[in-house]
């Protein structure tokens, strides 16, 4: 079945931090944008410099408490802490969550939602991803009071006209960490090479995404890199659609699971651009386990009668 996550010997362990010290590079670029930059530009004071790597850290500190719960006190096992904190991929998804968030986020708000849904998903057996669930439970509460916007204070005073290179480096509006592009693909080839990333996935949801965002901008003469760049989508199918529990595991699944995903986030674009990623994802991840049963069936049904 090719999972090195649920039947490999590779540890979680070994796989989260893989995956996050290839995510430094963006993490490292988010906080110069959304921090030291703001702050030498003077638009923030010196606290809101640290708001980018605050809400990071937090995310991290956040999984790692719930792992610790839930072993040592739920469960009440008794191992060391590093294998208790690294017991599951919830440090790995707080970050990653943190990363797609908006530099706007309300602090009380991501702490309060992300500890209560990360640690309810502890009895659940990863049956929903996880970090989707939480981004749309944070945005929907984060819009009671006041618009989720992505921008910064700078972007959001200026007006700009980004062309290919700006979104390549990183300058349009967006998560905390999600932005740079070229940063985003060398950690997906760092992802691809280490084997620590279902990159089938991402690379099948790019493509089912971006023909109808492509043909749609033409026909409509929308901006077509507005449609591909913006609200994160590059780096959500790159590190939450292929979330390790949550997604599809033999090869066709895979597939499957990316190229569903990319459609309906393209549908659901047109309901709320923001969430439409986050909604596909959470109700593709679900069917996860139905897709690679029916997909290995269909081709051994195939297989039989080619016979």
């Amino acid at each position: 079945m090719n999972n090195v996550y649920v039947r490999g010997n590779t540890s979680i362990k070994s796989i989260s931090l893989t995956r996050l010290f290839l995510l430094l590079p963006l993490i490292i670029y988010g906080c110069y944008k959304n921090g030291v930059y703001l702050y030498t530009s003077n638009y923030i004071n010196l606290f809101d410099m640290f708001r980018p790597i605050i809400l990071i850290l937090t995310g991290a500190l956040i999984g790692a408490s719930v792992n610790l719960i839930y072993e040592y006190i739920i469960r009440r096992r008794k191992e060391s802490l590093i294998s208790a904190i690294f017991s599951s991929f919830h440090v790995e998804y707080g970050i990653i969550l943190a990363c797609i968030s908006s530099i706007n986020t309300n602090l009380f708000i991501f702490v309060i939602c992300t500890f209560f849904i990360f640690l309810i998903s502890k009895f659940l057996n990863n049956r929903i991803n996880i970090i989707a669930i939480t981004f749309i439970a944070i945005y929907l509460i984060s819009t009671l009071k006041e618009e989720y916007i992505f921008a910064n204070i700078y972007e959001l005073s200026k007006t700009f006209s980004l062309n290919f290179l700006d979104y390549l480096t990183g300058r349009a509006p967006g998560g905390i960490a999600g932005t740079h592009i070229i940063l985003l693909f060398v950690a997906l080839t760092g992802l691809h090479i280490s084997n620590t990333n279902k990159s089938e996935i991402t690379m099948y949801t790019c493509i089912s995404y971006a023909i109808p965002a492509i043909i749609y901008g033409i026909i409509r003469n929308i901006n077509v890199l507005d449609l591909l760049f913006l609200n994160n989508y590059m780096f959500i199918f790159t590190f939450v659609a292929t979330d390790s529990v949550t997604s599809c595991y033999s090869n066709n699944g895979k597939k499957l699971f990316g190229i569903l995903i990319g459609v309906l986030t393209f549908g659901f674009y047109f309901l709320n651009p923001i969430l439409a990623p986050f909604i596909s994802i959470s109700v593709i991840s679900l069917l996860n386990n139905l897709i690679d049963r029916k997909v290995g069936m269909f081709l051994k049904n195939n297989s039989i009668n080619g016979e």
